[in-house]
């Protein structure tokens, strides 16, 4: 990437000013709110309700496509609200074309083959979606799927049923409810990774990336079941809480999936080891051991990660950072801060008013501004501190700051927007329209305009709120602009 747009530096102005050789993205996007958060325990699903259920495989040439739609359906019901639960299943028999899906299981195959003789077939298929238990159709037809889907969301249900999720260390445990549970009917859990990604190197898809959403790791059913009750899931590879979530749903043998509901792991339940952050426990203080003639020379990156695990830590690595000051530890212990409680916060900016002679109190983005106007030099590990640091959120962050010993942006600018890697798509290479032609736009609306080696183009803020980045080629220069 070799510009970077930041906020500041974008410019904001009305339509009526676009020059006109400027082009447009030929599209308009609504800005409407994204939903709400997800909440610990989610409400009961008294309201119509798509159940949607995918069954896919890495193995197969037209799953990609399916999993795409799966993935616009699930984006498209976040954004407007609707009351629709996607999942996808990878089966197994496709593994023996030479890729092994990592994701796949004979349990879901079978699941697909009671599914056959329900619908009378004789043949199983994929990309196979079903909706609600009652309709099936090939998965990558969009068409089909919003049209039943939209239908599904009309039928009013029969049942309720509502979930929570608990991580105990060991096991995942799904604590349900029910209401209106009738004789035959059964409770399903599953235990959901909410985001895949797959370089597959052989078979149908060798040589493709490819992503999935709400992918099923264990299924778990328990018939003739009474109005509440609880299942515990061995914890799969790569657990981590935030990426998980559970999905409940009731199943007749008559009338299909009469309720469905999901259940977040609320803040208690996450994979931290301890109630302050994201920090990966270490039995004790990086600093509890360096010996005092150690203590003169540039404090290694450990410690500033240790800060996050626990008040002991913290303080431990705070004061040997204050009685070992250099000015390279002040972007560093503003990147830890940001996860840290406003308590642990005082403290810091404490430290910096100490050693920077700056007096800023705790106003944390003065604090970042007068960082950023400072001469940027980092400690020599700093681009290793970031990408331990970001992995903790996301470890797929880490590759960012990969093979940067010599960035062309500051890296202590680089700060995470709250949300994780692909959670809100960005808008990548728009098909632009001159400005005569964006009549979807009105002389009140606000553009961003960038003007690259004489290459014009304007972004709607209406678009660019919603997508929140851009990735395009201006002038013959990668850009990546944020708002």
């Amino acid at each position: 990437m070799s510009n970077f747009i930041r906020k500041t530096t974008i410019m904001a102005t009305s339509v009526i000013a676009i020059l006109g050789s400027a082009l447009i993205p030929c599209c308009a996007q609504s800005s409407t709110s994204r939903g709400s958060s997800a909440k610990a325990e989610t409400s009961v699903s008294a309201a119509p309700f798509a159940f949607i259920e995918l069954f896919t495989s890495e193995g197969c040439s037209s799953c990609p496509s399916a999993d795409q739609n799966l993935e616009r359906i699930a984006r498209n019901a976040a954004a407007t609200g609707k009351n629709v639960v996607t999942l996808s299943y990878h089966v197994d028999y496709w593994n023996r074309l030479g890729w092994k899906d990592p994701y796949s299981s004979a349990e879901f195959t079978q699941r697909q083959r009671r599914y056959a003789n329900k619908f009378d077939s004789s043949r199983i298929y994929t990309p196979q979606m079903i909706v609600n238990g009652r309709a099936e159709f090939v998965g990558s037809k969009r068409d089909k799927s919003d049209n039943v889907v939209s239908f599904a969301l009309r039928v009013k249900p029969t049942a309720a049923i509502k979930v929570q999720a608990g991580f105990n260390g060991k096991q995942v445990k799904a604590t349900w409810r029910a209401m209106g549970l009738d004789s035959g009917d059964a409770v399903r859990v599953a235990l959901v990774q909410k985001t895949g990604e797959q370089k597959v190197t052989r078979g149908e898809n060798a040589r493709r990336k490819l992503t999935h959403v709400n992918i099923v790791r264990q299924l778990k059913s328990q018939s003739r079941p009474s109005d509440r009750g609880q299942m515990l899931f061995d914890v799969p590879s790569g657990f981590d809480s935030a990426d998980f979530h559970v999905v409940a749903f009731i199943e007749s043998a008559k009338n299909g999936v009469t309720s469905v509901a999901t259940g977040e792991f609320n803040d208690s339940a996450r994979t931290k080891t301890s109630s302050w952050s994201i920090g990966q426990l270490r039995s004790e203080s990086y600093y509890a051991k360096v010996g005092p003639s150690q203590k003169s020379k540039l404090l290694p990156i450990d410690g500033f990660l240790d800060m996050l695990i626990g008040q002991r830590q913290f303080n431990a690595n705070l004061d040997a950072a204050s009685k070992n000051w250099n000015a390279a530890y002040a972007p560093m212990l503003l990147e830890v801060g940001r996860f840290l409680p406003l308590s642990a916060q005082s403290r810091i900016f404490a430290v910096l008013e100490k050693n920077t002679g700056q007096e800023f109190g705790v106003n944390f983005d003065r604090w970042l501004q007068w960082n950023w106007g400072e001469k940027f030099e980092p400690h020599p590990e700093y681009s290793r501190f970031k990408s331990e640091l970001y992995s903790k959120v996301d470890p797929r962050f880490a590759e960012y700051f990969e093979n940067s010993e010599n960035p062309k942006i500051r890296l202590d600018e680089i700060r995470w927007g709250g949300v994780r890697r692909d959670g809100i798509p960005p808008l990548k290479n728009p098909k632009m329209v001159s400005a005569k032609q964006a009549d979807y736009l009105s002389d009140s609306d606000v553009v961003f305009g960038i003007d690259l080696n004489g290459d014009a183009r304007c972004y709607p803020k209406r678009i660019l709120a919603w997508r929140e980045m851009f990735k395009d080629t201006i002038g013959g220069e990668s850009v990546c602009g944020v708002y």
